[in-house]
């Protein structure tokens, strides 16, 4: 396979990242270029001399390339090249990435990755060897499958066949550093001991290879390191050196202390680039207002406990949101955990007591916090590190973890969603790698939900460094600081799920049942016990029960719900393995029987939304053919400010003659031109940044962008005289430019033989979608008829007597009080505030043409001969075009339906009417507002 071929591949077939795809071109052309080919003439073993002359020629390739400037040295007696990623970017898969385009295109076959630790170690072995695991790196790669990808660790190499591989194979070796140690090189141990099914050492087995490349994760830990020397003697091939952190050990100087680059860096992409590309979490820093820290005594244990209620306000509020996101976008339930870094292991273990203690929080966190750092031995040791890996799963109850400068690189989960530092400093290489363990995105991209998006560090003493820092770091921008007052710490929040009055119905019911609710109870202690050690604390495992039950009755009901829409009553057509199979005949007979009840009662307070997705779909877009409006073009500043200041300053005199280092002098240069340079045309600037909207298309429109640009162009002109300064100012402001003219064109556009891609319709849910609410515990709900006055739309509302759930919020105080009128008009059946996932999808289009966009209306309601689907909207807001595309939409969906009454459980017309905000009052009735 060719370069080119290979690299396309690869790139689609592994999804690769941008700053991934940019580290295999570039390592691609370079071993294209002069240097490549005198490194991979290495692969004859008599070519392995001194590599000063490919050092040399690559020191002078890199040069020549601004992103590669950095390399200065290989560090190492064989060529070797470092790849700085950012954490969260994707190391291991940029790895596997390599061991691919290697194989594809230069046929190499053999490969070794070096690991630093035990826990980087586990993470590579499962990466590269076990199809199943999620992050395999070779997924997509048809060529490299587990049965042609040989994997040799440090617990099997002994046993290994070292037969002469065969031409479609490849043989990647993992180790830890430590199989490379100098003292077991020297007295042939390990990896350096005789075998004599081998006939030499393992050690002479890789040394012997021609085409051995060496992969090192996270190098800098051992860049010094004594085993490094064993590398040196085995001579790869070639290197590849991956880290988010390219230093070496601090240093001293005259200046003070500063931190070592490693020289053989080839490509970087650093954190403050990851966050700016939205490849991991953006990092916030939070602190308490108004409050002195430095009034209370920095070494108490008193003190922590007061900023960890900062961090434990962040985490709970965390925890809503992640659970709200995943309801209402039917996505998997993120875990939030809170990683808090402490001081020593003494101060850690002072920690873990008071979260762990009735003290902190009620005990919220009892049997939830774990401690990691150096001192942790044995058994202990290992269930932590367990812990530590499975953080991630749902079942693990951790949610805080304690540490000492233990979790660096390598501990790969995705949901840490607060760090806090506590009694620690803002050193730049500590704080970049204590948040770096907070920057993964837990779905693999960025949701557009703030709080699922971001970490929040918390900050006290250090809160005005952090500060300061920010103003001039790439990692934390200023504007991402959020002040809490002392009283907001204190509020905790959670999230109700809202079944529908069928559904808790049904639940109600099975609780207050007999024999069925102590199977249930049995079958959850009996789940709980299976994941909780016996150490964990009573009340947790209580508490944790309790909560299996709640579920299970929750799932119970929802499946009844789903039997008595599917099949006959008294059936017992449940799945394999579900609670049902294996109740007793007691408990199925009284399950059997709330069913039977149940049906009876089905049509009370339950509309029935039919299953139908909508997309716009709106044919051939043509633009007209007209000319530019100059008078709603801006007019730009034509010249440029040029500020300069001298390093020195001036020598001066004193009175006394004496001389000394003046003022240093600053000059403002006022500029019309920069010089001519290489720039294009401005009217291709104009046309370049123009093709950036969705709506252009060079070919199709090629003829209005060349007039437009010319007609903007000609204006300018008018007032720049000078061709250099127009070229100058266009360039300054080409964005703003083409927003200008693109608005213009939005105008002159039409989209013909409008239609929708529609699925086919379905019946509806057997139940209606739950409806989530995030509340503080404090909170009380209100009934309508007791907020007359006002319709509040910051409370929570229950008490309905027609609502198909049992408690709302609403957006406005209009819509408020329109559920008062539904809630007390005769004519109305039932009404419901959709769920934000009740409808299947009913997209609609914005002013681009973009059909992205899901509508949900307020209310759906149930009339004796129809469902009326109602939008409440200020009447000087109806005309507006967003409103008026979900009308198209809703529309079409009452079409659809109403087309189908007396097939798939539809009973009814359907309808959409847009109610004006003004016209609902306290006196109005529902059937006068719809007919308005």
């Amino acid at each position: 396979m060719n370069r080119e071929q290979a690299l396309q591949y690869i790139t689609n077939a592994m999804s690769l990242r941008d700053p991934q795809e940019k580290s295999l071109v570039f390592f691609a052309d370079y071993l294209e270029g002069d240097a490549g080919k005198k490194v991979l003439a290495r692969m004859k073993k008599e070519n392995r001399g001194s590599v000063e002359d490919i050092e040399a020629s690559t020191k002078e390739y890199s040069q020549a390339i601004p992103d590669l400037r950095q390399f200065q040295s290989f560090e190492r007696t064989f060529p070797a090249y470092t790849f700085a990623l950012a954490t969260g970017v994707g190391k291991t898969r940029l790895m596997g990435a390599f061991v691919a385009y290697l194989y594809l295109v230069y046929g190499i076959q053999h490969f070794m990755i070096v690991a630093p630790g035990n826990t980087i170690y586990r993470k590579l072995v499962d990466d590269f060897s076990k199809a199943n695991n999620p992050k395999y790196v070779f997924r997509g790669i048809e060529e490299l499958t587990t049965s042609n990808v040989k994997v040799i660790t440090k617990d099997n190499y002994a046993q290994s066949q070292m037969a002469q591989l065969f031409a479609n194979k490849i043989e990647i070796n993992i180790f830890n550093i430590q199989q490379f140690a100098q003292k077991d090189i020297e007295k042939e141990k390990g990896i350096t001991k005789f075998s004599e099914m081998l006939g030499e050492s393992y050690f002479e087995y890789l040394s012997s290879l021609d085409d051995l490349v060496v992969l090192m994760d996270e190098s800098h830990h051992y860049h010094a390191d004594a085993a490094m020397g064993s590398l040196d003697r085995i001579n790869p091939l070639f290197g590849l050196e991956f880290t988010a952190t390219p230093y070496l050990a601090p240093t001293s100087t005259k200046k003070g202390t500063g931190l070592i680059l490693k020289k053989n860096i080839f490509y970087a992409y650093n954190l403050g680039n990851a966050i700016r590309d939205g490849y991991v979490k953006d990092p916030w820093v939070g602190t308490e207002a108004d409050v002195d820290f430095g009034q209370w005594d920095a070494e108490s244990i008193e003190t922590d406990a007061r900023k960890l209620q900062l961090a434990a306000f962040f985490h709970e509020r965390t925890k809503v949101a992640l659970k709200e996101y995943a309801i209402e976008n039917n996505r998997h339930e993120v875990k939030p955990v809170m990683l808090v870094v402490a001081k020593d292991t003494a101060h850690a273990s002072a920690l873990r007591m008071l979260i762990d203690s009735e003290q902190f929080r009620g005990g919220a966190y009892k049997g939830k916090v774990i401690e990691v750092h150096t001192k942790t031995k044995g058994d202990e040791a290992d269930e932590t590190i367990e812990k530590l890996i499975s953080l991630e799963h749902p079942d693990n109850i951790v949610e805080i973890v304690i540490h000492v400068n233990m979790l660096k690189e390598g501990w790969d989960v995705a949901n840490i969603y607060t760090i806090a530092p506590i009694r620690s400093s803002v050193a730049q290489i500590l704080t970049e790698q204590t948040i770096g363990r907070g920057l993964r995105l837990p779905y693999g991209e960025k949701t557009g939900n703030k709080n699922v998006d971001r970490v929040m560090i918390v900050a006290h003493d250090n809160y005005a460094k952090v500060i300061e820092e920010a103003q001039h770091s790439k990692l934390i921008q200023p504007s991402n600081i959020e002040s809490i007052s002392t009283d907001d710490t204190k509020v905790v929040r959670e999230v109700i799920e809202v079944q529908s009055v069928f559904v808790t119905n049904i639940q109600e019911q099975i609780k207050a049942s007999g024999s069925l609710m102590q199977e249930i109870e049995a079958q959850a202690t009996k789940a709980v016990n299976a994941v909780m050690s016996e150490d964990t604390p009573e009340d947790v495992k209580i508490a944790t029960i309790q909560n299996k039950v709640r579920e299970i009755v929750e799932i119970t009901a929802k499946n009844e719900a789903v039997k008595m829409g599917s099949v006959e009553v008294g059936s017992t057509a449940y799945e394999e393995g579900s609670l049902f199979n294996i109740l007793s005949e007691p408990a199925k007979k009284e399950l059997e029987d709330i069913g039977r009840v149940s049906r009876q009662t089905i049509e009370v307070r339950n509309i029935p939304i039919p299953r139908l997705m909508l997309t716009p779909h709106y044919g051939e877009l043509t633009i007209d053919n007209f000319d530019l409006d100059i008078t709603k073009l801006s007019k730009f500043a034509t010249d440029a400010s040029i500020l300069e200041q001298a390093l020195q300053g001036k020598e001066e005199k004193d009175l006394f003659g004496v001389a000394y280092q003046g003022h240093r002098e600053t000059e403002l240069t006022r500029v019309s031109s920069l010089g001519e340079g290489r720039a294009q045309s401005p009217e291709n600037t104009i046309i370049s940044a123009l093709l950036d909207f969705p709506l252009v298309d060079y070919d199709e429109q090629r003829e209005l962008l060349l007039k437009l640009s010319n007609q903007a162009v000609a204006y300018y002109k008018s007032f720049v005289s000078d061709t250099s300064a127009l070229k100058m100012m266009v360039e300054n402001n080409f964005r703003q430019i083409a927003k200008e003219i693109y608005d213009q064109i939005l105008t002159h556009k039409e989209f013909k033989s409008e239609s929708y891609l529609e699925s086919s319709i379905r019946e509806p849910k057997p139940y209606l979608e739950q409806y989530n609410i995030s509340r503080s515990f404090d909170e009380k709900p209100v009934t309508l008829e007791s907020q007359l006055d006002r319709f509040s739309r910051d409370k929570i509302y229950t008490g309905f007597s027609k609502a198909c759930h049992s408690m709302y919020r609403f957006d406005s105080s209009d819509e408020v009080r329109m559920a008062y009128l539904l809630d007390k008009e005769p004519s109305v059946e039932d009404w419901l505030r959709p769920a934000p996932n009740q409808f299947e999808g009913l997209y609609w289009r914005d002013a681009e043409g973009n059909s992205q966009h899901r509508y949900e209306p307020d209310f759906v309601v149930e009339f004796k001969n129809e469902i009326v689907m109602i939008e409440v909207k200020p009447g000087v807001e109806a005309k507006n075009l967003d409103v008026q595309e979900k009308k198209k939409t809703a529309d079409k969906y009452c079409e659809l339906v109403s087309k189908n009454v007396g097939k798939y459980g539809i009973t009814k017309p359907w309808r959409y009417v847009i109610t004006p905000t003004e016209k609902i009052t306290v006196s109005s009735t529902v059937e006068g507002l719809l007919k308005l």
